[in-house]
């Protein structure tokens, strides 16, 4: 599904390896599904991958993206893949949408915040 947006082998070959690769092709079907733009989804494919990997960095996993601090990150970002830290709604959204994504396949866990009991009769 990459192939869909990526034609450069070695852009194929960097996104797949990464910490977020394994769940890109999916996330890449989910944003067509939803109608998303070729070029807003390669956006938010960038962002994942960038996600991945500052998770990794940090010593988390897929599992545990932590958006807050992939925006603090992104203040002071010089990843070499990432435009020279561009910060823009694309990057902070398609991280969202990204973890969003690995909540609905059951790789993260919702947030505190986005859980709430049900309400009692």
């Amino acid at each position: 599904m990459l192939e869909m947006y990526f034609s450069a082998a070695k852009m194929l070959g960097h996104l797949r390896s990464g910490p977020s690769g394994p769940y890109l092709d999916g996330f890449a079907a989910a944003l067509e599904r939803q109608g998303y733009s070729s070029v807003i989804a390669v956006r938010y494919l960038r962002a994942a991958a960038h996600v991945g990997h500052v998770m990794a960095e940090r010593g988390a996993r897929s599992a545990d993206i932590d958006l807050p601090a992939f925006s603090e990150h992104l203040r002071t970002c010089r990843c070499p893949r990432s435009a020279g830290g561009r910060r823009n709604h694309h990057t902070a959204f398609g991280a969202r949408l990204f973890r969003q994504h690995l909540v609905d396949i059951g790789v993260c866990r919702a947030a505190a915040a986005e859980w709430s009991p049900p309400s009692r009769s």
